[in-house]
């Protein structure tokens, strides 16, 4: 006997009211549980640009899936949504199989579709672009119906008009568009301040126009030199601006020279270098080169461990489906995880970084700052705080640290007491907007100087180390840390 959602949150909200939880929230996990499936293939499956190359599969795709997004909206049974998200599941890795044999098949007006969104067809050539994504579409649908033969003829199709749709976007792209700034440049006077990087414009939009001349077909060539010649003229432009105040003797010299150095200092001030330019840019440069590779490599390192522990991971849930055994470790990794990027998606890159530390998430908001010297908390980052106070709620049964940390400018004692004093003042704002949060389950902490995590010899690292840092701690972890 089928089950109706309606039904089932009316029951649950009964039970849920009592615990704080909503209906709607009863809902969204409803709806997590049910299209964790579906939207794996639909991520599969928009990573192979199935949308484009095997759009006959994926359109019955999304219409299941709009179907059964629809009946869960209007409280049908949980079986006729399930129906839909197998249907939808199965178009999807159908149509994930039929972008392979697409990509073999129709590689030149893969290549050709390419080219001509590099080059903005779709923007400067709407026209064009539209006739050939229609040709490129039924290229991909007789591809998928098994007649090879026609889905070749309508690709060599696609390819022409793509190909004209591309050159069409160049020349309003880039030489239209190059030729106007070259024109602008010459009015302002810019080859008084920068004539080489001037002429180096005009003379690339000139091999440009002869490229395209000579072969209108092939336009790898002229786009690239057209793409460089308008660079070129708006980097010129850029250097008139900033070279104009020295000739006129705005600026003097050194401090020409003092704004320029300005941004290798900052770069390696976020490396947690320290940008010595005593004896010119080489030592710095090489410096953060060095650091950069290493990065790298450590990226890289780390990849390869994921990949490591995603294959052992896989595998033993192959021989626990072969043994019959439910892992609820794993089901517990895999609701952590979910977790964690919810709260990861919370926050913009320059309101917060959010880390784990072993089961612990850390919350550090860089956008929260305090006067010099003070713990005052402004009003400008109360939406930020809000934003904390919805992290820690995805973990309601978790204990939370506020921790206060500061540069090393200033006396250790002070410090100390500052850091304190801010820990204190983010605990408070919480509970005072938490009601549902227990006093006894937040504490704060000040570290002062003592944890650094960047450069104190640096602006920038320093600013990194002034910080409050929001650790939520699963209870468990805690009992077991108290028990031990």
């Amino acid at each position: 006997m089928s089950i109706s959602i309606r039904r089932f949150t009316s029951m649950a909200a009964l039970l849920l009211l009592s615990a704080g939880i909503t209906v709607a929230a009863a809902q969204d996990d409803l709806r997590e549980t049910l299209f964790t499936q579906a939207d794996e293939a639909l991520r599969a499956a928009n990573e192979a640009r199935a949308n484009v190359l095997a759009p006959k599969s994926y359109g019955e795709a999304a219409k299941a899936y709009r179907s059964a997004e629809d009946k869960l909206q209007r409280g049908r049974s949980i079986e006729r949504i399930k129906s839909d998200l197998d249907d939808a599941a199965k178009a999807l890795r159908l149509a994930v199989d039929a972008t392979r044999l697409a990509n073999v098949t129709l590689t030149a007006a893969i290549q050709a579709r390419d080219d001509a969104e590099a080059a903005n067809a779709e923007s400067f050539a709407p026209a064009q672009w539209r006739d050939a994504e229609e040709k490129f579409a039924s290229a991909a649908m007789r591809l998928e119906d098994g007649n090879v033969n026609s889905a070749k003829s309508r690709a060599a199709d696609a390819v022409e008009l793509f190909r004209s749709a591309e050159l069409a976007a160049i020349k309003a792209n880039y030489l239209d568009e190059t030729k106007r700034l070259i024109e602008q440049a010459k009015d302002a006077r810019v080859d008084r301040y920068a004539p080489k990087t001037l002429a180096k414009a005009e003379s690339m939009l000139s091999q440009a126009e002869s490229a395209l001349t000579r072969d209108r077909y092939d336009t790898d060539e002229p786009r690239s030199l057209a793409r460089q010649a308008k660079y070129e003229v708006k980097h010129a432009m850029y250097l008139a601006r900033e070279l104009k105040p020295v000739r006129d003797r705005d600026i003097s010299l050194e401090d020409f020279a003092l704004a320029n150095e300005a941004p290798i200092v900052s770069i390696a001030g976020s490396l947690d270098l320290v940008a010595e330019l005593d004896e010119g840019f080489d030592a710095p440069t090489s410096a953060i080169i060095g650091r950069v590779s290493e990065l790298q490599k450590d990226a890289y390192e780390l990849s390869e461990r994921r990949n490591q522990i995603f294959g052992l991971e896989e595998e033993l849930q192959r021989l626990e489906t072969e043994l019959g055994v439910q892992s609820d470790r794993l089901a517990v990794q895999e609701a952590q995880r979910r977790k964690f990027r919810q709260i990861e998606n919370t926050f913009d890159t320059n309101e917060a970084q959010v880390l784990t530390q072993g089961e612990n998430i850390l919350i550090r908001p860089i956008g929260l700052v305090f006067s010099s010297g003070s713990a005052q908390i402004e009003t400008e980052y109360f939406a930020l705080l809000r934003k904390v106070q919805d992290a820690i709620r995805v973990f309601p049964d978790s204990h939370v640290v506020v921790e206060g940390h500061t540069d090393s400018f200033g006396g250790d004692a002070t410090n100390l007491e500052l850091s304190q004093a801010r820990a204190k003042a983010v605990r408070e704002y919480l509970l005072a907007n938490m009601r549902d949060l227990p006093p006894a389950d937040v504490e704060s902490v000040g570290y002062g100087e003592s944890r650094p995590v960047a450069n104190n010899e640096t602006i920038e690292g320093r600013a990194k180390n002034r910080r409050i840092d929001v650790v939520i701690r699963p209870k468990a972890a805690v009992r077991t840390a108290s028990t031990n």
